[in-house]
């Protein structure tokens, strides 16, 4: 989607052009590094929202979910 949207401008010619001429591991790569960004939003989020719950409230026993 990142080199369909962002490099071809949404041109389906253009981008099955780069498609042919791209390898297929530069494209999994782009792929790979989009999902590891959000998985490390969302730990970072967790780790905030984890923070601020417990001190607000005092220390409160934790519990794997």
């Amino acid at each position: 989607m990142f080199l369909f949207f962002y490099v071809a401008e949404g041109r389906t010619e253009f981008f099955l052009s780069i498609n042919d001429q791209s390898s297929f591991i530069l494209t999994w790569a782009i792929g790979y590094e989009i999902l590891a960004v959000l998985a490390i939003v969302l730990i970072v989020k967790s780790a905030i929202s984890f923070s601020i719950k417990n001190s607000r409230g005092g220390r409160e026993k934790f519990q794997r979910p």
